[in-house]
């Protein structure tokens, strides 16, 4: 379980808030951009661990190795409640970063 956060909860938050992208960083709350503004979330700091664990429910296999040789990925992903996002996820050192852009907002 990866903490307090769930892919399919962050999603469903930004589909509905129509938020244009969900932002998740090592060492800060979740972050949506909401009408131009960053708007952080209530709630705990996720860590890298955090990160790669909501990357890989979303991910293939193809969509990691990527991640693992390149050091980054970029790739659409249609949610559950049929938003779809387009995903880019990074690695620098052991920090992991990812961003989801709205495609729907």
């Amino acid at each position: 379980m990866p903490g307090m956060y769930s892919m399919k909860d962050l999603l469903n938050l930004v589909a509905q808030q129509g938020a244009a992208e969900l932002r998740l960083e090592p060492g800060r709350p979740p972050m949506m951009l909401l009408h131009g503004k960053v708007r952080v979330l209530d709630g705990p700091l996720v860590t890298s661990d955090q990160i790669t664990e909501l990357f890989r429910g979303i991910a293939t296999d193809e969509q990691r190795r990527e991640l693992d040789l390149c050091g980054s990925t970029h790739f659409r992903y249609a949610a559950e409640n049929s938003a779809h996002f387009s995903v880019r996820a990074d690695i620098r050192g052991n920090s992991f970063s990812l961003s989801m852009r709205n495609l729907e907002p």
